[in-house]
């Protein structure tokens, strides 16, 4: 082999990989494309898994809940995205609070964005795996499980027996409607899938 064939095939070479390069760097997504757009999910993730953790993060939740309560007004998820970007210190705050007054030292950090979660029931509703927006609220290391619950549209509140949506003043009619919203997102997304494939 000539030693000029060698030049080339490494120019060549080269140039395939610059390319490639640049086609990947300009096709790289940041974050993930968002599969079920309707809805923001709350994930509260605890320190650990120890027993103290866990029931911790049970205490953060619920003051979290209280604090995003007004999202129940929101007329759209747009609003409701607006309101938890602007308030994602003051959940900081409200989780940092609990955990002091629980004599921990560990702080809490919140971020809405878009990442992949898999498969889940909640009450009798089944959530597929994919990328959903989401608002995470890590406890600590955030090494322990998470709970978590629908933001938009407000399921937060909705428990196994619906009690906690009676006692806020929902008719069945409105739960239905949440629930029938909820679950149009979820087949839609689910049949634009299989028409892709």
């Amino acid at each position: 082999m000539k030693n000029t064939d060698l030049k080339e095939k490494c120019i060549l070479s080269l140039i395939l990989v610059i390319v490639m390069g640049f086609i990947l760097f300009y096709t790289y997504e940041d974050e993930p494309a968002n599969q079920y757009s309707g809805i923001i999910r709350l994930h509260v993730i605890a320190n650990s898994d120890s027993a103290e953790d866990q029931n911790l993060k049970l205490k953060v939740r619920d003051q979290i809940i209280k604090e995003v309560g007004s999202l129940e007004k929101s007329q759209n998820i747009d609003e409701s995205r607006s309101y938890l970007e602007e308030h994602l210190g003051d959940m900081e705050k409200v989780a940092a609070k609990v955990i002091e007054e629980n004599g921990k030292e560990y702080g809490a950090q919140a971020d809405l964005g878009v990442r992949w979660i898999p498969a889940k029931t909640y009450g009798d509703m089944y959530f597929p795996a994919g990328n959903y927006e989401a608002l995470n609220l890590t406890l600590g290391d955030g090494k322990g499980q998470n709970w978590w619950c629908v933001l938009f549209p407000p399921l937060c509140l909705i428990e196994e027996d619906e009690d906690a949506m009676d006692d806020l003043g929902y008719s069945k009619d409105q739960q239905i409607q949440i629930k029938s919203k909820l679950m149009e997102i979820l087949n839609n997304k689910e049949n634009e899938k299989t028409d892709i494939i």
